[in-house]
């Protein structure tokens, strides 16, 4: 019988089950520790298939480790799945992954039993390489749940949170208005980053022929060279005014 602290180790462990649902019109993810650099903390909902409400806390690339053969080993049996705008829900009971991955990944299934063998697999689109592969539907595996690669290649997961006397149904579905405001949000961040990104050459060349240099422009707008809030926004002011310069017809 485990320990109280074994117990409370596997609980903070990250799921382990990722299951192809292709009901499922987004990707979603129990854990933090799945998602890379670019996390955005968001928050937003799906529902299930019974209009039940799962909140979102963030969203953000998972890129999972796999294996991508049961019978190969070595550094060549694996391989990266990679799944974009993951929705972070942390109440969810597993991890799902929805027909979004059809755009770059091929998913074959099957009912495969067979201990050595497999319930289908993902390929990749572009090169056609294998690059995950579900387990076989034994010993209680009821969903297409991807093979993970283990310790040291993948991490230390969890026990699987599935109970073999409860039926389950397994769906994401992120409303049309939700991926509206989640894409709102990314082109605003964007054009801050681009409006404080350091002066093109196109836009040294403007300075040069309107205003002589950079230190002239900002002290004709009451801003110092000296102070970089001051060039931020000064770059701010250049690039509205050379905008507009392109939006005017010409005479």
């Amino acid at each position: 019988m485990a320990s109280s602290s074994q117990r409370n180790e596997q609980a903070s462990l990250p799921c382990p089950v990722w299951v192809w649902s292709n009901n499922s019109d987004a990707h979603a993810a129990k854990d933090r520790c799945w998602f890379g650099d670019d996390y955005t903390p968001f928050v937003s909902f799906f529902k299930d298939m019974f209009g039940n409400t799962i909140e979102v806390v963030g969203i953000g690339t998972v890129e999972l480790p796999t294996k991508i053969s049961p019978t190969k080993t070595g550094p060549s049996s694996h391989g990266i799945l990679r799944l974009e705008k993951v929705l972070h829900a942390p109440s969810i009971l597993c991890n799902i992954i929805g027909n979004p991955i059809l755009d770059d990944y091929e998913v074959l299934t099957s009912f495969s039993k067979s201990p050595s063998g497999t319930a289908g697999s993902i390929t990749n689109l572009s090169d056609g390489r294998p690059v995950a592969y579900f387990k076989p539907m034994i010993r209680g595996v009821r969903f297409w749940e991807v093979r993970l690669s283990g310790p040291p290649v993948g991490p230390k997961v969890g026990p699987s949170p599935f109970d073999s006397s409860v039926a389950y149904v397994l769906h994401a579905l992120w409303p049309d208005s939700e991926r509206q405001r989640f894409a709102a949000l990314q082109a605003s961040r964007q054009t801050r980053a681009t409006a404080s990104g350091p002066l093109t050459s196109a836009e040294k060349a403007w300075l040069k022929t309107y205003y002589g240099n950079e230190f002239k422009f900002l002290r004709d707008h009451g801003l110092s060279i000296f102070k970089d809030e001051d060039r931020e926004e000064g770059r701010t002011i250049l690039r509205a005014i050379m905008s507009n310069d392109d939006d005017e017809p010409a005479t």
